[in-house]
Formats: structure tokens, sequence, C-alpha cells
């Protein structure tokens, strides 16, 4: 990546010096139209150079070596799952391997059939039978040997009978009733017909309640001066109520193949990836498979290339395009020209709908832009990623048929597609989100959640003490999200966004009253981030200063400053201080390797603080196998108070540091005695405390932290309460869905007994 992020640079440098902004910038179709009114000859110099670049980025494929690498791991594979060991551990581990040989496999179908196929095998021995559904389908598909169809065949009636889908059940043994069957096979069949019919005379209740819709408690307001339009609520809004839901059609993954392209699931247990994009687009399933083609059959050749990775907040934006054009159409089709084109889109943009029923495309086309007060440097890089696409698809797709009933021409619309890329760009510089969620811990790039067979007893069962290594939270997504976005910046927000997919919940941070504009934070926040550290993004990147609550009174860093309070370690000193926030600027976490070299001065004495005991510590933390070590570490950790005062930062990060080092020796199988664990405990509980009070008690960085008392109280270590057990139960509503099935289902298991 970094040398193919060099030639982009390289290029971009070469384009730069063959365009001008005569007149600076007006808007995007007007960038556009005057980068294709260049002479000629600067012309096609200037998109030979995209031209190049595209072919350089091509990568030799051979399908060959693909078959041989793959053969290699399903053999492995039928290896393993023909090996000893537990049933759990043995399937998981076969599906890995098998997994690895669907990857490895790419194009030589043969061999992407066989690896299904036997994927399939082991994930329905499992029970994961809707994934094992899929595989059987997926090795059909990919050419699966004719003289051994009937076995995929026969898993597939399997799947379905426990998935109870009657009608495909009905289908696979139509299907087998014409093949040739050994005895075997048609005493298989003869179960699965009984089977059928018992599943047909069974009587299903349907359930006709209609599924309860979150209200939306948030109206839209216009302010035709600074705030354009924003939200407020509607009515009073009592904390952790839900205010509005949204869900986006259009989202990136922030790293290859870590979640589902359609649906952005992160928990997957059989991954399907294209054959063709070299190991780096993935879906959950087939149905997500099929979703998303309409998208991903323009982007699969920029993925092979490895393009797309390279370009940011354009591949998000080439996205929005991709998406939407399809519901623009119809209102362009009959246009002659590019400017009547643009003039349309415009006038789209401006046209008086509620925002309830306004489609998501025209929501982000209204989204505010700041192209216009960008660097000239940020401004031509985004026009070089929004032309660089417009070529990629007009020379690697056939993006550009769609267009060819419609009365304006192929390169009227070429231009107004990069005008729209480059319009979305701008957008979501100012208006797109990131989406977090948790992982397990130390996951490796080439490895799915729910193929470790170290952590699951059985699908989405956790076993014992394992749900702290489901405690990683990542960021995951680049979303567009244009009904979040009307809520303008205060840097102590009034919501608190729960991200589950490609959807969001918006829950009250506090209570907001009727008529009371509703606020998002743009930056990290007031109580973890100094004024300065959010002045600067929020002027850079969203181009305003700041004039909320917390940044306009006296003391706006006060806040902050109390996550920062020390104790002078100077014997004739010992007075209690808040570090200079204007001396110390951006350094106050000295313990950063980032921040070497700065440190702290006593606001009282004015002596520097050298804490001796922070690599003590450290070095403790390194030695907590050992007992006699490890009891020094709590004791360094009771003595923290001596030098740090309430809830500093660095306490609840050195918490982490102790925590975590304890629990990786409790995975390993080291002993911890009784005291170790009290203490263990009342540490876990008091970096709880330090949490909640500088992210809030139902932030990701809590629920994170609350994993470890789980495994303690299910492993029966700790003592808790119904009480104590029943309030972290209701953090798990501020999770995406699919991990609070797997917190849900560990609480079931090992937690709720307690409770009793």
């Amino acid at each position: 990546m970094p040398g193919k992020m060099d030639r982009l640079a390289r290029v971009f440098s070469q384009q730069d010096g063959l365009i001008t902004l005569d007149g600076g910038y007006k808007d995007e179709y007007e960038t556009f139209k005057c980068l294709d009114s260049l002479p000629a000859e600067q012309l096609a110099k200037f998109q030979q150079l995209t031209i190049n670049l595209l072919k350089d980025l091509e990568q030799p494929h051979e399908s060959k070596k693909c078959s041989e690498r793959s053969r290699s791991l399903r053999e492995e594979g039928n290896t393993v799952f023909r090996g000893t060991g537990s049933d759990s551990e043995r399937l998981l581990s076969a599906c890995r391997l098998y997994t690895g040989a669907v990857f490895e496999a790419e194009d030589a179908l043969d061999e992407l059939a066989l690896a299904f196929a036997n994927r399939g095998m082991a994930l329905q021995e499992y029970g994961y039978y809707r994934e094992a559904y899929d595989d059987c389908a997926n090795a059909l598909e990919y050419g699966y040997p004719e003289r051994l169809r009937h076995k995929v065949i026969m898993r597939q009636a399997h799947c379905a009978w426990k998935l109870e889908k009657t009608e495909s059940l009905e289908k696979h043994l139509r299907c087998l009733e014409q093949l040739p069957l050994n005895e075997s096979f048609k005493q298989q069949l003869k179960d699965l017909q009984e089977k059928l019919q018992v599943l047909k005379n069974q009587t299903n209740e349907l359930d006709t309640q209609e599924e309860s819709k979150d209200k939306d408690l948030g109206k839209i307001l216009t302010d035709p001066g600074q705030r354009g339009r924003f939200m407020v609520a509607k009515e009073p809004i009592a904390k952790g109520q839900i205010i509005f839901s949204e869900r986006a059609s259009c989202f990136v993954p922030l790293e290859q193949r870590l979640i589902c392209q359609q649906c952005a699931a992160t928990l997957m247990s059989a991954p399907i990836p294209c054959p063709k994009c070299h190991q780096r687009v993935v879906y959950c399933s087939r149905k997500c498979r099929e979703l998303h083609s309409a998208i991903h059959r323009y982007e699969c050749a920029a993925y092979q290339r490895d393009l797309l990775k390279m370009l940011g907040v354009s591949h998000l934006a080439l996205r929005l395009v991709l998406a939407y054009m399809p519901q623009m159409l119809p209102h362009l089709q009959e246009l002659n020209t590019a400017q009547e084109i643009w003039n349309a889109i415009i006038d789209l943009t401006k046209k008086p709908e509620a925002q309830e029923t306004t489609p998501e495309y025209l929501q982000s086309l209204r989204m505010v832009s700041h192209l216009d007060q960008a660097s000239q440097a940020e401004l031509v890089y985004h026009i070089l990623c929004a032309n660089l696409l417009r070529l990629y698809l007009k020379e690697h797709t056939d993006f550009f048929d769609q267009f060819n009933a419609t009365s304006a021409s192929t390169k009227d619309w070429q231009l107004i597609t990069s005008a729209l890329i480059l319009r979305s760009a701008g957008q979501l510089l100012a208006n797109g989100h990131v989406g977090d969620a948790l992982l397990p811990v130390g996951l490796e790039s080439n490895e799915f959640a729910l193929l470790q067979p170290d952590m699951w007893q059985k699908p989405r069962h956790l076993k014992l003490g394992q749900l702290h290594n489901l405690a990683h939270s990542e960021l995951i997504t680049a979303i567009n999200l244009p009904y979040l976005s009307l809520c303008n910046h205060a840097c102590d927000p009034s919501i608190r966004t729960k991200f589950d997919g490609c959807s969001v919940v918006n829950y009250a941070a506090r209570s907001i009253s009727e008529g009371e504009e509703i606020f998002n934070c743009y930056t990290r926040d007031y109580k973890n981030s100094s004024k300065l550290q959010r002045s600067q993004p929020l002027k850079e990147v969203y181009k305003f200063l700041c004039s909320c609550a917390k940044c306009t009174r006296t003391d706006p860093d006060q806040d902050y400053l109390n996550f920062h309070r020390y104790r002078c370690e100077k014997p004739n000193c010992r007075q209690e201080f808040l570090p200079d926030g204007e001396l110390q600027r951006n350094n106050l976490s000295w313990w950063l390797p980032s921040n070497a070299g700065n440190y702290i001065i006593c606001t009282v004495c004015k002596e520097r603080q050298y804490f001796a005991w922070y690599n003590d510590f450290l070095d403790l933390v390194d030695s907590c196998a050992d007992p006699s070590k490890r009891k020094g570490l709590f004791k360094a950790f009771d003595d923290l108070d001596k030098w740090l005062v309430g809830h500093h930062l660095l306490k609840r990060n050195l918490a982490e540091e102790l925590v975590t080092a304890c629990f990786v020796e409790i995975d390993e199988g080291t002993l911890l005695d009784m005291q170790d664990y009290e203490n263990l405990t009342r540490i876990i509980r008091k970096q709880l405390e330090g949490t909640a009070a500088q992210c809030g008690d139902t932030s990701m960085e809590y629920i994170a932290q609350m994993t470890y008392l789980w495994d303690l109280v299910a492993l029966n270590k700790c003592q808790s309460n119904e009480e104590e057990i029943l309030e972290l139960k209701g953090k798990l509503e501020y999770l995406a869905k699919e991990q609070s099935e797997v917190f849900l289902n560990y609480y079931n298991d090992f937690i709720e007994q307690q409770c009793k």
C-alpha cells in the first residue's frame, strides 16, 4: 500500500501542475466544466496520467497458484475435521481452514466449489445452518462435481429442515427424488420426507402485531442565518429515551474484510468473498451479496486494483453516486445538456418537502459543503480523486451504459458524475460519520470472530470466562447519515448514538426540554479534550469556531482538567493542583509516546513532577505472573491515590493495563487466590466509575470494561448482587444487535444464576 500511495501522490502532483482554477472555486459543475475545457493536448496528457495509473495498479493473478493454495488449506481442513478433540474446537478449526481455502481460491472455481462444500459440511455439523445452507448453494453455483451434487443437496435439505424452511425443503427433496441414490441416501431422503410432513402439519401461529416504531422526537427548523437547518425537541425527552433512528443505504468499511459490505455485520461465521476482488470484499450471506450486486458491479475492478482504500472519503462519495443515481435518473433523463441536468439537480435540493418523506438521496444532496472554504491543496486533491473515479468508471465499468436511453450525451453524464462525486466528497467532509463496534481482542485481518475455537462453546454462545475477549472497541464504517447530520455541534452533546450495522439509534444523553435544540458532538467532547484540541479540527474541517455553552464560559477546560488533577510529589508542597491547560496545551497526557519529553509543572510550588512511580508500576504489570509481584501491583495501584486525584485519566489507563495483564494470566491458566480476585474486582469497579464519569455509563468504553466484571461474576470469583447485575445487563441496549445477542447468551448461560 505505501508504494501505491506514493504512485498516486506522484500522479496527483503531476496533474496539479497541468490545471489551474482560474477565478477560484465556483461549484462542482463549473470546476469540472473548466477542467474539461483545457486545451486538447493538455487535457489528453492530464487524463493519460490517470489511465496509466489505473493500468499500473492492475495486479497479476495466477489461477493455478490460487488453486494450489486453496487445495492445500482444504486438505488441511479435512485432516482437522476428521481429527480428535472436542467437536466445537475441531469443527471451528476446520471452518477456519476451509474459509482460508475459499479466499485463496479466488476465481479458481473448481477449488472454490470444493472449499464451499467442505465448509458447509463443517458449518452444518456445528449448528450454523443458515450459513451451511448458503455454502451448499455457493458450491453448486461454482460447479460442484455433478456426480457428487446429491451430497450437497442433501445437506441443503437438512439445513432447510433445521431452519423450518418448508418450501425450500420441499424443492430440495423433489430434486433428490430425481437423482440416483444409494441405500444410505435413500434412507436420509425418506427421513427428511417424514420431517417435511411434520413441518407441514404444524400450525404456526403468526405474530400479527406490528413492529413498534420509534417515535421521531426531533423537529427540523430552518434558520436562514448562521445555523441553517437544525433539530429541536418536539416534546420533553427524558434521559435514555430514543429520539430518532436512521438507516443508511451508503457506507464503506474502514478496513477491508472487516464487515459485510451490505449490512455491516462484524460477527461472521462464514464470510462469502467476491471471487474476483483478491480477498478484499466479503458478505455475511448470499442474500447480502445479491443485494449489494448493483453497487459492487461498479466497484469490483477498483477493489482488484486496491484503489478505493487510497481515496478516503471519495470512496464513500462514489458509493453515494452509485446508490442514488438510479433514483435521480427518472427526474433527469429527458434533459438535453449537462447544464440542464445540473440545474435540475440543484432545483431538486431546493424543493420543499417534509423531512420525514424526503428520500435519502435528496437529504444527502442538501447537506452542507465547505469546499468553497477549502485550501487550494485540499480542493485540488478532491478534484483529482473525483476525476480519477470518473475515468475509472468510464474505462473499467459499464456504468455509463445506463444513460444510453437518455437525451444527454455520455460526455455530459461523465461531467455530471464527476461533479456529483466531488459534491458528495465535500458534503461528507463536513457531515460524514464513523461507526464503531465491539470486536474480539487481537483479531488478525484474515480471521473472523465466530470461527475462533478458543472462544465458543456453540453458535453465538461464548465459553465461560471469554466475554472479555470480545471487548475491543473499533471504528468499522464511514457512513452517510443525512438525518443525523441535521444536528448542530456542541461540545456537550445531548445525544448518544448507537451504531448497529448500517443503522443508528440516537438516545437522549440527558434530559431535553421541549423546543430545546438537539446537539451532536463532531469532535471529542468537553470531558475528553481541551478547548484548543476541539477548536482546531472544528476550524479546519467544519470551518467554524465553537460558541457552545462549554466553550464560551470563563473556564472552558475545567471539566477536562478535572481528569488531570495531581497532588504534588514534592515533600514540602504536596498540594493538589490542576496543570496549566494553556501552558500544557495538548500535552497533558505526558505518558504517551507522542508526548515524550513533555512534563507537568505544579502550579503551586512551580516544581517539575518526575513521576518515578510510573515506570515502577509498568514493571510490576509486566511481572504480574509472579504472585508476590502481583500483590505489589495491587498495592501500587492503591498508591496512585497519593499522586493522581479523583478519576484521573492516567489512573483509568493504568487500571486497564493491570486488568488486562491479570486476565492474560487467567486465560493462560495462572491460579489467582481469592485475595487477588477481590483486589481485581475492586479495581475494575473503580475503573468503571472513572469511565462513567468521563465517557458515560452507556458508552462503548464502559461496556468494554464491564466485560471483565461479568467474567469474574460468571467464574464465581467476585461477589455481586442482583441490582448490580441487572444494571449492567441494561447497558446491552446500547450494543448492536449481533453483539447484544452474544452478551445476552452469556448472561443467560453464566450470569443469571448468580442473581438467584
